[in-house]
Protein backbone atom coordinates (compact mmCIF):
# COMPACT_ATOMS: atom_id res chain seq x y z
CA UNK A 1 0.00 0.00 0.00
CA UNK A 2 2.71 1.83 0.46
CA UNK A 3 3.86 1.89 -2.70
CA UNK A 4 0.53 2.82 -3.95
CA UNK A 5 0.57 5.90 -2.47
CA UNK A 6 3.89 6.53 -3.62
CA UNK A 7 2.64 6.07 -7.15
CA UNK A 8 -0.55 7.99 -6.80
CA UNK A 9 1.50 10.87 -4.99
CA UNK A 10 4.10 10.88 -8.10
CA UNK A 11 1.54 10.49 -10.53
CA UNK A 12 -0.34 13.46 -9.11
CA UNK A 13 3.01 15.69 -9.61
CA UNK A 14 3.39 14.73 -12.96
CA UNK A 15 0.12 15.78 -13.81
CA UNK A 16 0.63 19.08 -12.66
CA UNK A 17 3.81 19.77 -14.07
CA UNK A 18 2.54 18.26 -17.66
CA UNK A 19 -0.42 20.57 -17.45
CA UNK A 20 1.76 23.74 -16.45
CA UNK A 21 4.23 22.58 -18.79
CA UNK A 22 1.58 22.96 -21.53
CA UNK A 23 0.02 26.29 -20.17
CA UNK A 24 4.08 27.63 -20.55
CA UNK A 25 4.72 26.88 -24.03
CA UNK A 26 1.24 28.15 -25.44
CA UNK A 27 1.90 31.60 -23.62
CA UNK A 28 5.82 31.25 -24.26
CA UNK A 29 5.70 29.80 -27.95
CA UNK A 30 2.87 28.94 -29.52
CA UNK A 31 0.35 32.30 -28.98
CA UNK A 32 3.42 35.03 -29.97
CA UNK A 33 4.56 33.10 -33.08
CA UNK A 34 1.07 32.51 -34.57
CA UNK A 35 -0.11 36.28 -33.73
CA UNK A 36 3.35 37.37 -35.58
CA UNK A 37 2.79 38.83 -38.91
CA UNK A 38 6.21 37.23 -40.37
CA UNK A 39 6.50 33.67 -38.24
CA UNK A 40 9.81 33.12 -39.72
CA UNK A 41 11.00 36.48 -38.48
CA UNK A 42 9.71 36.10 -35.10
CA UNK A 43 11.27 32.98 -34.76
CA UNK A 44 14.40 34.15 -35.96
CA UNK A 45 14.38 37.40 -33.42
CA UNK A 46 13.09 34.85 -30.44
CA UNK A 47 15.33 31.45 -31.36
CA UNK A 48 15.88 31.54 -27.20
CA UNK A 49 12.15 31.49 -26.99
CA UNK A 50 11.25 29.50 -29.92
CA UNK A 51 13.30 26.97 -28.19
CA UNK A 52 11.97 27.26 -24.63
CA UNK A 53 8.68 26.51 -25.77
CA UNK A 54 9.41 22.94 -27.74
CA UNK A 55 11.17 22.11 -24.43
CA UNK A 56 8.06 22.69 -22.84
CA UNK A 57 6.49 20.82 -25.21
CA UNK A 58 8.53 17.70 -24.60
CA UNK A 59 8.40 18.35 -20.60
CA UNK A 60 4.50 17.92 -20.77
CA UNK A 61 4.72 14.75 -23.27
CA UNK A 62 7.67 13.33 -20.76
CA UNK A 63 5.72 13.89 -18.10
CA UNK A 64 2.53 12.68 -19.16
CA UNK A 65 3.89 9.32 -20.11
CA UNK A 66 5.70 8.81 -17.15
CA UNK A 67 2.10 8.86 -15.42
CA UNK A 68 1.09 6.18 -17.25
CA UNK A 69 4.49 3.83 -16.52
CA UNK A 70 3.76 5.62 -12.62
CA UNK A 71 0.15 4.09 -12.86
CA UNK A 72 0.74 0.74 -15.00
CA UNK A 73 1.16 -1.21 -11.53
CA UNK A 74 -1.66 -0.30 -10.15
CA UNK A 75 -3.66 -0.34 -12.79
CA UNK A 76 -2.82 -3.66 -13.47
CA UNK A 77 -4.77 -5.95 -11.68
CA UNK A 78 -7.99 -4.12 -12.63
CA UNK A 79 -7.41 -4.58 -16.06
CA UNK A 80 -4.30 -5.76 -17.74
CA UNK A 81 -5.45 -4.91 -21.21
CA UNK A 82 -6.59 -1.99 -20.76
CA UNK A 83 -4.12 -0.57 -18.63
CA UNK A 84 -1.85 -2.20 -21.31
CA UNK A 85 -3.81 0.00 -23.92
CA UNK A 86 -3.13 3.26 -21.78
CA UNK A 87 0.00 2.50 -21.72
CA UNK A 88 0.65 2.58 -25.17
CA UNK A 89 -1.63 5.18 -26.25
CA UNK A 90 0.06 7.73 -23.67
CA UNK A 91 3.54 6.35 -22.98
CA UNK A 92 4.19 6.32 -27.04
CA UNK A 93 1.66 7.73 -29.55
CA UNK A 94 0.77 10.63 -27.75
CA UNK A 95 4.02 10.88 -26.37
CA UNK A 96 5.44 10.42 -30.56
CA UNK A 97 2.57 13.63 -31.28
CA UNK A 98 4.38 16.05 -28.47
CA UNK A 99 7.98 15.68 -30.61
CA UNK A 100 6.57 16.35 -33.64
CA UNK A 101 5.08 19.43 -32.40
CA UNK A 102 8.22 20.32 -30.50
CA UNK A 103 10.52 19.79 -33.86
CA UNK A 104 8.51 21.70 -35.53
CA UNK A 105 8.96 24.26 -33.27
CA UNK A 106 12.71 23.87 -33.48
CA UNK A 107 12.85 24.04 -37.54
CA UNK A 108 11.66 27.23 -37.62
CA UNK A 109 15.10 29.06 -36.84
CA UNK A 110 17.18 27.32 -39.43
CA UNK A 111 14.41 27.85 -41.92
CA UNK A 112 14.63 31.66 -41.37
CA UNK A 113 18.22 31.74 -41.79
CA UNK A 114 17.69 30.22 -45.13
CA UNK A 115 14.75 32.14 -45.99
CA UNK A 116 17.07 35.40 -44.70
CA UNK A 117 20.15 34.42 -46.77
CA UNK A 118 17.41 34.15 -50.21
CA UNK A 119 13.70 35.76 -50.81
CA UNK A 120 13.88 37.07 -46.76
CA UNK A 121 11.26 35.82 -44.26
CA UNK A 122 8.86 39.12 -44.92
CA UNK A 123 8.33 37.46 -48.68
CA UNK A 124 5.39 36.17 -49.66
CA UNK A 125 7.09 32.60 -50.09
CA UNK A 126 8.80 33.40 -46.45
CA UNK A 127 5.43 33.99 -44.85
CA UNK A 128 3.54 31.16 -46.32
CA UNK A 129 6.29 28.84 -45.17
CA UNK A 130 6.71 29.84 -41.47
CA UNK A 131 2.96 29.81 -41.62
CA UNK A 132 2.53 26.12 -43.10
CA UNK A 133 4.89 24.86 -40.32
CA UNK A 134 3.11 26.58 -37.51
CA UNK A 135 -0.63 25.74 -39.11
CA UNK A 136 -0.40 22.99 -36.35
CA UNK A 137 -3.84 22.41 -36.12
CA UNK A 138 -3.89 19.29 -37.86
CA UNK A 139 -1.61 18.27 -35.14
CA UNK A 140 -3.16 19.63 -32.56
CA UNK A 141 -6.14 17.50 -33.22
CA UNK A 142 -4.76 14.57 -33.84
CA UNK A 143 -2.86 14.98 -30.27
CA UNK A 144 -6.31 16.01 -28.29
CA UNK A 145 -7.98 12.68 -30.07
CA UNK A 146 -5.20 10.84 -29.15
CA UNK A 147 -4.96 12.50 -25.75
CA UNK A 148 -9.43 11.90 -25.49
CA UNK A 149 -8.57 7.94 -26.16
CA UNK A 150 -5.55 7.88 -23.43
CA UNK A 151 -7.67 9.53 -21.04
CA UNK A 152 -11.23 7.73 -21.43
CA UNK A 153 -9.04 4.07 -21.17
CA UNK A 154 -7.51 5.97 -17.50
CA UNK A 155 -11.03 6.91 -16.43
CA UNK A 156 -12.90 3.74 -17.07
CA UNK A 157 -9.70 2.03 -14.87
CA UNK A 158 -10.37 4.59 -12.33
CA UNK A 159 -14.34 4.38 -12.50
CA UNK A 160 -14.11 0.14 -12.29
CA UNK A 161 -11.37 0.28 -9.46
CA UNK A 162 -12.70 2.77 -7.20
CA UNK A 163 -9.13 3.97 -6.12
CA UNK A 164 -10.39 7.38 -6.20
CA UNK A 165 -14.07 8.87 -5.68
CA UNK A 166 -16.07 8.23 -8.35
CA UNK A 167 -17.30 11.58 -9.02
CA UNK A 168 -14.08 12.80 -9.90
CA UNK A 169 -14.07 9.78 -12.37
CA UNK A 170 -17.46 10.73 -13.73
CA UNK A 171 -16.53 14.15 -14.03
CA UNK A 172 -13.07 13.09 -16.41
CA UNK A 173 -15.15 10.76 -18.77
CA UNK A 174 -18.30 13.95 -18.83
CA UNK A 175 -15.27 15.92 -19.80
CA UNK A 176 -14.19 13.91 -22.92
CA UNK A 177 -17.11 14.55 -24.99
CA UNK A 178 -16.29 18.14 -24.80
CA UNK A 179 -12.69 18.35 -25.39
CA UNK A 180 -13.10 16.30 -28.29
CA UNK A 181 -16.03 18.38 -29.82
CA UNK A 182 -13.74 21.41 -29.60
CA UNK A 183 -11.05 20.04 -31.61
CA UNK A 184 -13.45 18.67 -33.57
CA UNK A 185 -15.04 22.17 -34.31
CA UNK A 186 -11.55 23.62 -34.93
CA UNK A 187 -10.18 20.87 -37.62
CA UNK A 188 -13.53 21.88 -39.52
CA UNK A 189 -12.98 26.07 -38.81
CA UNK A 190 -16.22 26.64 -36.77
CA UNK A 191 -13.74 27.72 -34.60
CA UNK A 192 -10.42 28.82 -34.59
CA UNK A 193 -7.73 26.82 -32.72
CA UNK A 194 -6.72 28.96 -30.07
CA UNK A 195 -10.71 30.48 -29.09
CA UNK A 196 -12.19 31.15 -26.11
CA UNK A 197 -14.82 28.63 -27.65
CA UNK A 198 -11.95 25.61 -27.73
CA UNK A 199 -10.64 27.21 -24.29
CA UNK A 200 -13.72 26.77 -22.68
CA UNK A 201 -14.55 23.69 -23.98
CA UNK A 202 -11.50 21.98 -22.69
CA UNK A 203 -11.65 23.74 -19.29
CA UNK A 204 -14.44 20.91 -17.62
CA UNK A 205 -11.23 18.25 -18.43
CA UNK A 206 -8.08 20.41 -17.60
CA UNK A 207 -9.75 21.59 -14.05
CA UNK A 208 -10.91 17.88 -13.07
CA UNK A 209 -7.17 16.88 -13.87
CA UNK A 210 -6.11 19.42 -11.52
CA UNK A 211 -8.73 18.45 -9.27
CA UNK A 212 -7.49 14.60 -9.41
CA UNK A 213 -4.21 15.70 -9.33
CA UNK A 214 -4.50 17.60 -5.52
CA UNK A 215 -6.46 14.32 -4.56
CA UNK A 216 -3.64 11.55 -5.47
CA UNK A 217 -1.28 14.31 -3.49
CA UNK A 218 -3.59 14.92 -0.62
CA UNK A 219 -5.14 11.31 -0.04
CA UNK A 220 -3.45 8.65 -2.46
CA UNK A 221 -5.23 5.65 -3.85
CA UNK A 222 -8.00 3.86 -1.30
CA UNK A 223 -5.94 0.98 -1.12
CA UNK A 224 -9.30 -1.87 -0.23
CA UNK A 225 -10.47 -1.02 -3.68
CA UNK A 226 -7.79 -1.67 -5.65
CA UNK A 227 -7.07 -5.42 -3.70
CA UNK A 228 -10.83 -6.46 -4.10
CA UNK A 229 -10.74 -5.48 -7.63
CA UNK A 230 -10.68 -9.04 -9.68
CA UNK A 231 -7.54 -9.52 -12.10
CA UNK A 232 -7.85 -10.64 -15.78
Amino acid sequence: MREHKAAATTAGILFIIGTLAGILSKAVTSFPVHNADDPLAYAADHSGTVATGALLVLVMGLSLALVAVVLFPVLRPVDEVLATGYLIIRGAVETTTYVIVAVAWLVLVPLAETMSAGPGTASPSGVRLGTLVIDSDGASVIMSLVFCLGAALFYVLLFRSRIVPRWITVWGLMGIPFYVAAYLLAMYGVVGINSSEVNVLCLPLAVQEMVLAVWMIARGFRPAAVSNTPKI
